[in-house]
């Protein structure tokens, strides 16, 4: 059977495990193949200038040909690029993609690039470096099928109406990013990448319409106090991680290990904690619901028959963001 007799499902099934240059090779074999396999070439595209992603150059034809720019459906683009002219291409290219289903945008955090009338009605996923304004207010009101957002910018400028982002699942950004970002909506993720913990921005958190069972924060609060009040007012916690800059005991004592023990107790769901690179482990007890938390403390002197709990050795089973 010719390959233009082919169903196009089958065909498409297969292109996407050709490598880009075979795809490029492939469009230009006829006109029954070309339009599918453009398609499967343009679907995923990431720019920056790795050898391995496509050049920025891509986004000049992306500009040019909307009829290619429409098949996009996850576009990233990573790019230290101050060109107006760049971006007035990014601009229009990224118009031309409204089945955009998945969007990162880190270049000059001053120049707009995305779309201000509503063009990704699919949109699930974005991450951006831009600077919280009333832009980027306006883009997520326009954007309800957001489901994870990213932002690197460490304030927020402009408040967000309580409409928007109504499926919004998870999010990584800054602690003050999280508090406006948060309340209100449904979140069940939380990676804090910055900023202090302070007990408003857990209360903030708390506001969450959907149970929150995934948090990952790097701060430089001390992590003692944070967890207390973590698990005051979050307790159904089930993966939690804490990068603390703030100085922990070097070596960490047994009082240290007894103080943390005693304070992942008053998080009944926790299975996977890890602080500061420290993993530790638990275990339960039949026909007790609680889990019992246990480490013990770096030391200098060791007896071939202590037991000692190696506290890296299951963290391959621990989330990841």
């Amino acid at each position: 059977m010719a390959p233009s007799l082919l169903p196009v499902e089958i065909l498409e099934s297969v292109f996407r495990f050709l490598p880009h240059p075979a795809l490029a090779v492939v469009a230009r074999a006829g006109p029954a193949l070309h339009p599918l396999a453009l398609r499967v070439l343009y679907r995923v595209l990431s720019v920056s200038n790795a050898p391995h992603d496509a050049p920025p150059s891509v986004v000049c034809t992306l500009a040019n040909r909307p009829d290619i720019a429409r098949h996009v459906r996850s576009f990233a683009l990573a790019l230290d690029h101050s060109d107006s002219l760049f971006h007035s291409q990014l601009a229009t290219a990224l118009s031309a993609m409204p089945a955009l289903v998945s969007l990162d945008i880190f270049t000059d955090a001053g120049s707009w690039v995305l779309p201000h009338t509503l063009v990704y009605t699919q949109l699930h996923h974005f991450a951006c470096s831009f600077s919280l304004d009333s832009r980027v207010a306006a883009f997520f009101n326009q954007c309800t099928a957001l489901e994870s957002v990213q932002v690197d910018s460490t304030s927020w400028e402009s408040p967000l109406v309580p409409a928007s982002l109504p499926r919004l699942a998870e999010f990584t950004g800054s602690s003050s990013a999280a508090a406006v970002v948060v309340p209100g909506r449904p979140v069940e993720s939380i990676h804090i990448n910055s900023g202090e913990l302070t007990e408003d921005l857990v209360l903030a958190l708390a506001q969450s319409t959907a149970m929150l069972t995934v948090l990952s924060i790097t701060t430089n609060s001390a992590p003692m106090p944070l967890l207390k009040m973590l698990g005051q007012h979050l307790p159904h916690i089930m993966y939690l991680r804490i990068t603390s800059t703030c100085n922990l005991p070097a070596p960490p004592t047994t009082i240290f290990y007894e103080e943390v023990a005693e304070a992942l107790a008053f998080f009944p769901s926790l299975e996977s904690f890890e602080l500061s690179g420290m993993y530790w482990p638990s275990s339960k007890q039949p026909h007790d619901p609680q889990r019992v938390w246990q480490s013990q403390p770096f030391t200098t002197e060791s007896d071939p028959q202590d037991e000692v709990v190696d506290i890296y050795s299951n963290t391959a089973d621990f989330f990841f963001s």
